[in-house]
C-alpha cells in the first residue's frame, strides 16, 4: 500500500502557497474520486489567500506582520494536515489516486529518526538596532527547526508562538523593540513532519 507524502513543514510559505493551489487543482478536477473533501475545499482555498495576503504584508518586516503571518499560515497547515488522512482513506492507498489529490508518495521504507533535543541555543543583540541572533547545534541534513519567541499578553501572561522555520541552525530576529527582553527556543523537525522536544530557553535584550 503507498503512503500520502506531504512533508508539508519542511516547506516555505511561497511553497505552501503553490502546493495548496494544486491540490485544490487535482481535487476539483478529479471530483469524481474526491467528492466530499475533508475539510471544505473552499475552507481551504480561503486559508490560502489569507495566507497570500499576510505573506505579502509581512515583506515590510517587523515581528507583529511576522506574527500575523505565521497565524494565517497555522491556519493553512491545520487543514492541509488534516488533509493527509482523506485523500490516504479514499485513495485506499493507490499512488495513481493518491496523485489524483495533488499529493506524493512516499518511496522509502526506511525508519524515519525522531528529532532530538536541539541543544545550545543561544540569543545575542546582533550588530544592528531591534535584531537579535539565534544560533544552536544542528541535528543533521535531514532536519528542519521550528523557531518559537514567548509573547506577553495583556494579563501579565503569554504563550509561545511560532516565529520561522527554517533548515539552518541560526536565524535573525528583527523588528523588536529595542530595550526590551525576548525568550527564545526551537524544536527540531524530522522527515515525516514531527516535531521533536524544544531546547532550553535563551534570552537576549534588542539593541
Amino acid at each position: 500500500m503507498a503512503l500520502v507524502k506531504l512533508e508539508w513543514y519542511r516547506k516555505t510559505a511561497p511553497e505552501k502557497l503553490l502546493k495548496t493551489e494544486y491540490i485544490i487543482q487535482q481535487m476539483t478536477a478529479n471530483v469524481a474520486t474526491y467528492a466530499t473533501p475533508n475539510p471544505d475545499l473552499a475552507d481551504v482555498e480561503a486559508a490560502r489567500l489569507n495566507l497570500n495576503k499576510a505573506a505579502v504584508t509581512a515583506l515590510a518586516g517587523g515581528v507583529a506582520l511576522t506574527l500575523a503571518k505565521n497565524e494565517a499560515e497555522d491556519v493553512l497547515d491545520e487543514l492541509i494536515t488534516q488533509l493527509i488522512p482523506y485523500v490516504q482513506n479514499v485513495s485506499g492507498g493507490i499512488e495513481a489516486l493518491i496523485l489524483k489529490g495533488g499529493m506524493e508518495v512516499r518511496k522509502s521504507s526506511s525508519p524515519i529518526p525522531t528529532p532530538e533535543r536541539v541543544q545550545n541555543l543561544d540569543a545575542f543583540p546582533s550588530r544592528y538596532a531591534k535584531e537579535i541572533d539565534l544560533n544552536w547545534d544542528g541535528l543533521g541534513r535531514n532536519f528542519f527547526y521550528q523557531i518559537e519567541m514567548f509573547v506577553d499578553d495583556d494579563k501579565g501572561g503569554g504563550q509561545w508562538v511560532k516565529l520561522a522555520t527554517t533548515s539552518r541552525s541560526k536565524y535573525l530576529v528583527n523588528g523588536l523593540i529595542t530595550g526590551t527582553v525576548y525568550r527564545f527556543r526551537v524544536a527540531g523537525i524530522g522527515r515525516n513532519d514531527e516535531i521533536g522536544p524544544y531546547s532550553q530557553e535563551a534570552t537576549s535584550v534588542a539593541p
